[in-house]
């Protein structure tokens, strides 16, 4: 029990970088342009994507069999290989988007903006529930 409330919830970061882009790209919608708005959930896309990509490569690269076998360096030189293969894909698919008007360059970086979001909201909880373990409770009075 001690040891799963010392871990980091990356699965409810997962389900907040969905929620939070839907937000972002819902008031964009609301408040801009359908354009702006649809720019925003591309973003938001991608960026979530990207995250899934990475935490499947991290949890092969941690739990693989060159890591087991000892060869460290090895599994290392794998993962950041895929690692840069991975962003330079995203890299060209973001120039593509931008470079032909598809998606408006601002409402973009807003969309992809979400994991931020998420991962300092989660942070926030995290460290409230750290710091302030009764924070939740009302006082009896």
């Amino acid at each position: 029990m001690g040891q799963e409330q010392n871990e980091f919830p990356i699965h409810r970061v997962e389900r907040l970088n969905w929620i939070v882009a839907v937000i972002l790209g819902a008031v964009a919608g609301l408040t801009l342009s359908p354009f702006m708005s649809i720019s925003v959930f591309v973003g938001g896309f991608l960026a979530n994507i990207s995250f899934l990509f990475l935490k499947r490569d991290l949890k092969k690269f941690l739990q693989g069999k060159l890591i087991q076998s000892g060869k460290i360096e090895q599994a290392k030189h794998r993962f950041y290989l895929n690692y840069y293969i991975r962003l330079s894909v995203l890299a060209l698919i973001i120039f593509f988007l931008i470079s032909r008007h598809i998606v408006q360059p601002l409402a973009f970086l807003v969309g992809m903006s979400a994991i931020v979001l998420s991962i300092g909201i989660t942070m926030l909880t995290v460290v409230k529930k750290f710091y302030f373990p009764t924070a939740g409770c009302p006082t009896k009075g």
